[in-house]
């Protein structure tokens, strides 16, 4: 009966299937300029135990596909799903299903509930459906909800990860388990943990509310939140001209100083754009998130080697510079957000806890074995409950694999001030692609949002 109840309860999650297998059909839909196939595969998962997830790819998905309303309508779905998980103040009986199930299985059977980091874009991304309705308001909510994630994020995890980490080792340690013996086979994370300063802070969150609230004559806002963007990417050299263009307009003696100190004019007149041009503004976000892969690691309970899988990433490259044309003149982009590290340094900051839950879930499997053959006396029915406890425990022995898979790999920006009228942008080396035509307003930034993949190319314009 329990064995039933436990392989029941797995239904509907990804316990089973792999999810970047799902993932996968969507994510090739997207490079092949198929979003409404990748729509059409997602379907009604998101009623699922990992419904989040779900709701996250299909938002996300839409608004690729150029559909504000309903990648806005899935978004704030999700945006509720994550209050009621804020708002629980005590544990409900699910939750606690949920937890003793995923003890029995593994983490897989728990519904998802998303990293900081991906809550971070939901904001970011509904801020931009609200520009595609010409909604500024809107879309400064969202942004400042972003911008709040991190903050309350940096506040709750400021010494969370190694106070963790230290709770972890204790007890795998007063339990036989050494955790630094398992540092060799997550260390191939720490390269790319290494390029980001946490596992939520996004440049690129800050950015955009910088650019909304300077195109809505907010300068002083403006100025702060280009500062706090420049604090996670400061060799930014756009995001450096940029505080310092609304910090001496703004009247602010640190830009004053960081003019000089980058050999930048001290002139207001002279860091803006002339009298008869405006901005043009290009947020471009290359590749997929990176997959997680799973790693077999050998783990002792009573005397047993168990063999468990976990979850790793490998070889996750640093974002490259693109090279756009404007008007047959060559730019260069500069990234603003690493997303690939932002899942590498989240999956690094949960190793540990991951470490010791293991240890605890094969405890409890070993448990279940000798129960299920102490309560049943006949050789047979022992013999069958033994050998489907056993192939439950192997089948559910998965690394959770989830995570949201139609993210960006990097988050990057191009700024230039162009002349009032037309202006053709291209990315060079793709041929068959039509240039972006985009209209310069006097005095106005241009945001151009595009979404690059190795078969497709997505754009989208929002004048400010």
């Amino acid at each position: 009966m329990l064995l039933a109840t436990l392989l029941a309860g797995c239904a509907g999650s990804s316990v089973f299937v792999p999810y970047p297998s799902t993932a996968q059909t969507y994510r090739q839909a997207l490079d092949t300029g198929k979003p409404e196939s990748a729509v059409k595969a997602i379907g009604s998962k998101t009623k699922s135990a990992d419904g989040m997830l779900y709701l996250l790819e299909r938002a996300r998905v839409q608004q690729l596909e150029g559909h504000a309303e309903d990648s806005k309508a899935d978004f704030d779905a999700a945006i509720a799903r994550f209050q009621a998980q804020d708002e629980q103040a005590t544990i409900s009986a699910s939750a606690l299903a949920a937890s003793g199930l995923s003890l029995y299985s593994n983490d897989n059977a728990r519904p998802y509930q998303g990293r900081t980091y991906e809550r971070v874009f939901v904001h970011q991304y509904q801020a931009l459906n609200y520009l595609a309705q010409g909604d500024v308001q809107g879309a400064l909510v969202e942004v400042r909800r972003a911008n709040q994630v991190q903050v309350e994020a940096l506040a709750r995890k400021a010494n969370a990860v190694d106070d963790a980490r230290d709770k972890s080792e204790r007890e795998a340690k007063a339990k036989g388990l050494d955790p630094d013996s398992y540092d060799k086979f997550f260390n191939e994370m720490d390269l790319a943990a290494g390029r980001v300063k946490s596992s939520f802070q996004n440049a690129a969150t800050f950015y955009l509310s910088g650019l909304i609230y300077e195109a809505t004559g907010q300068t002083n806002d403006a100025y702060i939140d280009y500062r706090k963007a420049l604090e996670i990417a400061p060799d930014n050299p756009y995001l450096q001209k940029d505080v310092v263009r609304t910090g001496l307009r703004a009247g602010m003696d640190d830009a004053r100083k960081l003019a000089q100190q980058l050999k930048l004019p001290t002139n207001p007149a002279a860091v803006a754009p002339a009298a008869e041009q405006g901005d043009l503004v290009v947020y471009l976000e290359e590749g997929l998130a990176p997959i997680k892969q799973p790693v077999t690691i050998p783990i002792y309970t009573r005397n047993t080697a168990n063999y468990v899988s976990f979850p790793v990433y490998r070889s996750v490259p640093a974002p490259q510079a693109y090279t756009l044309s404007v008007d047959g003149a060559a730019h260069e982009t500069t990234p603003l957000t690493d997303t690939r590290a932002l899942a590498v340094r989240t999956l690094k900051d949960e190793v540990w806890d991951l470490l010791v839950h293991s240890f605890l879930r094969l405890i409890a499997k070993q448990d279940l074995q000798r129960n299920v053959q102490r309560n049943n006396q006949k050789s047979n029915e022992a013999l069958v409950l033994g050998l489907a406890t056993m192939l439950f425990t192997v089948a559910t022995d998965q690394a959770d694999l989830r995570s949201w898979l139609t993210l960006p790999g990097s988050a990057q920006v191009l700024r230039l001030p162009l002349a009032e009228g037309e202006h053709h942008i291209a990315l060079p080396g793709r041929p068959g692609q039509a240039p972006i035509t985009v209209e310069i307003r006097k005095g106005k930034p241009t945001l151009l949002h595009l979404t690059v993949l190795p078969g497709s190319i997505y754009s989208r314009v929002y004048p400010l």
